[in-house]
């Protein structure tokens, strides 16, 4: 119950308890808590805030103490404490030796930075009271750290690899090498390999251990690399090369004619195959212009069996020769399948070239039916002037020498050309006289005369009774040849051809004769004619000159002579046409050839010179 009691002022207060004992215990208590409390964090922080910035009491790497150390200081006492860390060497060993590499060259030592900053962090983690918490607990405790090694794996690699490098050698391949004569062997040298992938792992295992020993060894394993081409393999090559070029004999009918061995090897290369081999290449596109070549030797134009003669008879036969033809493809062939077989192990060294065999128009048996038979049926000699218009007779003698014993079998054509062949001074020609733009050049051609020649023979087959060919006037008359029967021959710079020819238009054989002689300034050509007489009748009528133009004859003075000096350089020679005939008949008098030889003769004027 409530009672009220009246006061001064006459108003009413309400009536108050006082605690009991215990509650004001348990209040002061805590009060009193909270003030210690208060105390204690203040303390606390008050050293938490002492170290801000060093290393808090109780902190140790490893055996080194940091409590309260300021970072530099503490810095350099790790410096002190694991410097040894950066004493040391890396040794690499290999066949050739071995490398080292000290820890300074990568940067092995204590990582002072990342111990120091570990250091620092102790017990600055979490909210200002766990912080204070923390450092009670460092300081109270302790806290040891351990020691950090660091080092540039990048540098310790490279140092490494840079020295399997230099241990590394390409193979060098075997190989053949052509040498003037002969084929000579390189032999191969096997490569290295030094993998550093295996010394690089195991340092990365071990320098970055603290207890890492001061010299840290290891092996750098290294391995053989075979050359692509081994001695073995360039040896077995040259065997090969050896034997396929190895001289290649064509035994034809005509003679032995050979590749040789230095030709063959020329065209032999040396080069890796397509499955890993080593062997030789020949090179086989100069093989049809050998043979080309080769069969200018073994080639033999058919050759007509000839008669012996003395005296004027006929005394015996010269037997003939059968024609041989090599058939250079079918030879390249045979060839290349030797050479093929010789690749395979093959050891031949010779072939018959393919050839085509002829016979000979006049065969040695035809010969001799008719040697007993044979009589001389005509002849012809035309005298000249021995001078340097015509090689001092040599321009007419050799051709007609070269003539002496053709044999024109039945059927077949004579021509000059084809008898005499090239006109060379290696033959003995010398410079002679030709006529060059209507004009007598004393030394204007090789072989200049010849013509003297090529007439007298003409005269010899038509007296003979044969049909005649080819046949060609002179520019203007030479006086001793016969009238309208002269037969110029000439081969010009240009490539045109004049020749004689004429066919042997019987069943017989026919031998020509030609000599050439001289008497005093004067020389002589003469060509006879022996076959079978067939009867034959020949009748020859020399024309007559007809629309005669008239020669003059000048005097040119010159500087080039000495005063009064003549010299003749041009004779007069009347110009005229003729046209001669020959009618020839057989034995019964039918008419085998009726010939008409037109000529027309240029007009010449002399000319003499005389010194001024």
């Amino acid at each position: 119950m409530t009672t009220t009691t009246p006061d001064s002022v006459g108003v009413a207060v309400p009536e108050t308890h006082r605690p009991s004992g215990r509650v004001r215990f348990a209040v002061a208590f805590l009060v009193g808590l909270l003030l210690a409390t208060v105390a204690g964090a203040g303390a606390l922080y008050a050293y938490d805030q002492q170290y801000i910035g060093r290393v808090l009491p109780g902190v140790r790497v490893g055996a080194v103490d940091l409590s309260g150390l300021e970072p530099a200081v503490a810095a350099e006492r790790l410096r002190e404490a694991y410097g040894s860390l950066s004493e040391g060497e890396i040794i690499v060993k290999s066949s050739r030796g071995s490398t080292s590499i000290s820890f300074a060259d990568i940067g092995r030592g204590p990582d002072v930075e990342a111990m120091l900053a570990e250091a620092l962090a102790v017990g600055r983690e979490g909210n200002p009271v766990e912080r204070v918490i923390a450092d009670a607990r460092t300081a109270i405790r302790g806290v040891t750290l351990q020691p950090r090694v660091t080092y540039d794996p990048d540098a310790l690699a490279g140092r490494i690899v840079a020295y399997a490098d230099s241990l590394a050698r390409e193979p060098v391949d075997g190989s053949v090498q052509a040498v003037k004569t002969r084929f000579v062997v390189h032999a191969g040298v096997a490569g290295r390999l030094a993998d550093a992938a295996v010394p690089v792992e195991a340092a990365f295992a071990d320098v970055g251990e603290l207890d890492a020993p001061a010299t840290l060894t290891y092996a750098m394993p290294e391995r053989a690399v075979e050359p692509e081409v081994t001695t073995a393999e360039a040896s077995a090559a040259k065997a090969t090369a050896e034997r396929i070029a190895a001289e290649v004999t064509l035994s034809a009918k005509t003679g032995k004619q050979k590749i040789t061995q230095s030709r063959l090897r020329s065209w032999i290369t040396f080069a890796p195959t397509a499955d890993g081999g080593y062997a030789p290449t020949m090179d086989t596109t100069g093989l049809p212009d050998i043979l080309k070549k080769l069969a200018k030797k073994i080639n033999q134009a058919p050759i007509n069996a000839s008669f012996k003669t003395s005296g004027g008879r006929i005394t015996g036969v010269t037997p003939s020769k059968t024609g041989y033809k090599m058939d250079v493809q079918a030879t390249q062939k045979q060839i290349l399948a030797l050479i093929a077989a010789r690749l395979e192990g093959g050891t031949g060294k010779s072939i018959e070239p393919t050839a085509k065999v002829t016979q000979p128009a006049l065969t040695t048996a035809e010969a001799k039916a008719a040697r007993p038979k044979m009589r001389k049926i005509s002849q012809w000699t035309t005298p000249f002037p021995i001078s340097d218009r015509n090689g001092f007779g040599a321009n007419i003698w050799i051709p007609a020498r070269l003539i002496n014993g053709y044999v024109v079998a039945p059927r077949a054509t004579f021509d000059f050309w084809d008898a005499v062949g090239p006109v060379t001074r290696a033959k003995g020609y010398k410079s002679g006289g030709a006529i060059i733009n209507g004009r007598t050049e004393p030394q204007g051609a090789l072989a200049g005369g010849i013509c003297s020649c090529s007439t007298t023979l003409f005269n010899a087959a038509l007296r003979a009774g044969y049909e005649m060919g080819a046949r060609r006037n002179h520019y203007y008359y030479i006086d001793r040849y016969p009238i309208g029967l002269d037969a110029t021959v000439f081969i010009s710079a240009s490539g045109s051809k004049q020749t004689v020819s004429f066919t042997n238009d019987t069943d017989y054989p026919l031998l020509i004769r030609g000599y050439g002689f001289r008497d005093g300034g004067t020389g002589y050509v003469r060509f006879e004619m022996y076959s079978v007489p067939t009867g034959r009748d020949v009748d020859i009528h020399l024309g007559r000159r007809q629309n005669v133009r008239v020669a003059t004859d000048t005097i040119q003075y010159t500087s080039s002579l000495a005063p009064g000096v003549r010299k003749r350089i041009e004779y007069p020679v009347n110009g005229f046409q003729v046209t001669s005939t020959r009618v020839v008949r057989d034995r019964k008098g039918n008419v085998i050839h009726r010939d008409s030889y037109y000529s027309n003769y240029a007009r010449i004027t002399g000319i003499t010179l005389v010194g001024r």
